[in-house]
């Protein structure tokens, strides 16, 4: 996943202005690897995730650390996991991104952002992760249709119509509004005009799970999931990797 991250500033809560930076590289070639595999279908998702996991976000905090940043702290409780194995109650969803100080924060429009008062199926990571413990944007807004079934609704503002190995199928049109007020990126998205008839397309929350379940046969889930971030990767520094020299040619 690429990251475009900003750094924002702000004077008593107020957004001041938007300035691009540069984040992180990794410490070592593997974690930058390993963080940043690329995920092209489900079966690459999977391939990468240790836990599925349903529950709701109770609140949101921020913390600081110097060498994992700024982090937004969602935190899942009533989890129950819908496939592999996590046993806690509880999830600590630990993005990068938050204040930095009384005055600066950092904001990374790609990673997932979750809503306080929501609930959400989320696929937890198997790797050693730095930006996000959700496996790509595998995380899923769980909401009820008018005809009683729960939908499932990615981060872009579309919702799922259906699941195969070689993607996800959404909506033609987005069912939430996926615009940012950076001084609320936590808030609840607001439902657009047409929602309803847009999630009527929906595929159930049911359904996508026995679809998930069929994928499972052939790509089992693995690993553990780690609910902190690694602790060799610094979140403003890069730290450039040498490419090794050519073989020299000698002349005869």
């Amino acid at each position: 996943m690429a990251t475009s991250p900003a750094v924002f500033t702000r004077r008593t809560r107020r957004i001041k202005g938007l300035v691009l930076a540069a984040l992180v590289g990794a410490a070592t070639h593997a974690a930058h690897a390993d963080t940043l595999r690329g995920v092209s279908t489900p079966l690459d998702a999977l391939a990468g995730t240790a836990a599925i996991v349903e529950g709701n976000v109770d609140s949101v905090r921020y913390t600081f650390d110097a060498s994992a940043g700024p982090r937004t702290v969602a935190n899942l409780s009533e989890v129950t996991a819908v496939f592999g194995d996590y046993r806690e109650r509880s999830v600590a969803i630990a993005t990068l991104g938050g204040p930095i100080d009384e005055r600066r924060g950092l904001f990374i429009p790609e990673l997932p952002r979750l809503a306080e008062g929501t609930r959400y199926l989320v696929f937890l990571n198997n790797i050693d992760w730095f930006f996000s413990p959700v496996v790509d944007n595998y995380l899923f807004r769980i909401e009820r249709t008018a005809r009683g079934t729960e939908a499932l609704i990615v981060p872009s503002g579309h919702a799922v119509v259906g699941l195969t190995a070689e993607g996800i199928e959404y909506t033609p049109e987005p069912v939430v509004d996926t615009h940012v007020e950076l001084s609320a990126p936590n808030a609840q998205p607001r439902f657009l005009e047409g929602a309803a008839e847009q999630l009527a397309l929906a595929m159930s929350k049911d359904d996508f799970l026995a679809s998930v379940r069929g994928l499972l046969e052939g790509t089992p889930l693995s690993g553990s999931f780690s609910p902190a971030p690694s602790r060799d990767r610094v979140w403003n520094r890069i730290e450039s990797i040498e490419e090794p020299a050519p073989p020299r040619v000698a002349n005869h």
